[in-house]
């Protein structure tokens, strides 16, 4: 009996040495040549239960986590580029820490050393990058499209005392969107056909348009085409949205009633007109899309332009591509380049402050875009004085920029400050215009109307900040 105890306690000891594997970095091999996110595979077996590793870089602690289980190994994302890890040599150590006594002891390390070459490993011409989209007849690009939006308000004081605005909020609204190259001109230019797809593997989708401040139900026969010519560098030749006539036999909407037809525009961005060398600036161009629905039969251009700074950041890799990064920015800007306000030319930024800026990543291999990143700030000062004027009123709240309809009529004005006991305040006044479809934080109405008459007695004015922040990121799905 002792004999077979004894048996028993030694072959379990064997089994869980031999089920304890060594703890080492599997992959990335020592040596090997990395960029953009980095994935340091170590055996599951390897790490007991309650351990944990630690990761150093160039012997600089970075954090202790359980990376997830991917199949047999834990899968620890390095993220060369979030962490602004510079091209060149680096040394990777993991270390297998486990508590002891609330205590954490190290057991076990493993390290290599990896080459970043996120940039170094793209070659620029010595006359720099001629970027064009390269047009091909019946090629399909889809990409989804995230929206966060911000609104806050703070009074002078606290715009005074430093107080912050709002954070972006996390989650997103998504939208995906189909651009297929119908035809393609001699010139190198291309029929573009723009349309909103559903969700993968439904035959609707659920976002807000600015018709709306809550989302919507939107199914695959609501959602039509529109059609842009535009250039190699992306500028719009002409723009146009036929008519829409369902099958027989569908359920589609007729085309007379715009709302149970859904649009999407988000035009593509502009390239420079010359070629460019990583720090080159240059004389660039937004291109915000307009669309006026009970005007779609008629329209001739789907873009407002506006001039920008451009800037060739660097070059470097993206989803898997070598890229050029560049940049488009604004600020402050109230006058677009083609005449009259923006706001009156459907562009919100007919306000005190304004700075836009936009980062896109255009793939060397492809000649196409893969990520764009849109950042839109505007900050407004709005001033009320006793029994005077009505405060700015609000439509829909900000929808996905460029799809659905015009936003609803702005709200009236606030209430003045109260006057002396003969009269008080007066009230705001009638509700404002319309927001434009598509322009910036789509669906923001026009401003209150007049307040009442003011009262006897001179109340102090009021100052509050308003800011409105929206960030659009646009990124290749296939």
């Amino acid at each position: 009996m002792k004999r077979s105890l004894i048996t028993l306690v030694f072959m379990t000891v064997v089994g869980a040495a031999m089920a304890q594997a060594p703890f080492t970095i599997v992959r990335p091999a020592d040596g090997s040549k990395v960029r953009e996110k980095v994935h340091i595979l170590i055996p599951k077996n390897s790490v007991p239960q309650g351990g944990y590793v630690g990761i150093f870089l160039n012997k600089k602690f970075v954090e202790a986590v359980v990376p997830p289980l991917n199949g047999k190994y834990y899968d620890y994302v390095l993220d060369t580029k979030g962490r602004k890890i510079p091209d060149g040599k680096m040394d990777l150590e993991a270390v297998l820490f486990v508590d002891y006594n609330d205590n954490p002891r190290i057991v076990d390390r493993s390290s290599i050393t990896m080459n970043v070459a996120n940039s170094a490993s793209i070659a620029v011409p010595a006359n720099g990058f001629r970027l064009r989209y390269r047009f091909a007849p019946r090629t399909e690009y889809i990409y989804n499209l995230q929206q966060r939006v911000a609104i806050s308000t703070i009074s002078g004081s606290q715009n005074r005392a430093g107080g912050r605005p709002a954070e972006l909020p996390l989650e997103a609204e998504k939208v995906r969107l189909l651009y297929a190259i119908d035809n393609t001109y001699g010139n190198g230019d291309a029929l573009v056909r723009i349309q909103a797809l559903t969700e993968k593997g439904k035959d609707h989708a659920v976002f807000t348009t600015s018709e709306s401040s809550e989302p919507k139900m939107y199914y695959d026969y609501m959602m039509n085409p529109i059609y842009m010519r535009i250039t190699n560098t992306g500028r719009e030749v002409f723009g146009s949205v036929p008519a829409y006539f369902p099958m027989e036999g569908t359920s589609g909407s007729t085309g007379e009633d715009i709302s149970l037809q859904l649009y999407a525009l988000f035009p593509l961005p502009t390239l420079p007109d010359k070629a460019v060398r990583p720090g080159d600036p240059w004389q660039s161009r937004f291109q915000n899309g307009i669309l006026d629905l009970n005007k779609k039969d008629t329209v001739t251009r789907l873009t407002a332009k506006y001039p920008a700074r451009g800037e060739f950041v660097s070059v470097e890799w993206e989803m898997g591509h070598p890229c050029a990064k560049i940049k488009n920015s604004i600020s402050s800007g109230t006058k677009s380049l083609e005449g009259g306000s923006l706001a009156a030319r459907g562009a919100a930024f007919a306000d005190d402050k304004v700075e836009l800026t936009e980062t896109i990543w255009f793939a060397l291999d492809k000649g196409v875009i893969v990520k764009s990143i849109r950042d839109l700030t505007i900050d407004r000062k709005m001033e009320s004085q006793g029994g005077g004027m009505g405060g700015p009123g609000f439509g829909n709240a900000p929808g996905v920029p460029g799809v659905g309809a015009a936003g609803g009529p702005g709200g009236g004005g606030r209430m003045g400050p109260p006057g002396d006991d003969r009269q008080k305040g007066g009230f705001g006044g009638q509700e404002g215009t319309a927001g434009a479809a598509g322009a910036g934080p789509a669906g923001i109405g026009g401003r209150g109307g007049q307040g009442g008459a003011r009262g006897g007695g001179q109340a102090p004015a009021q100052v509050q900040y308003m800011r409105i922040r929206q960030q659009s990121i646009f990124t290749l799905e296939n």
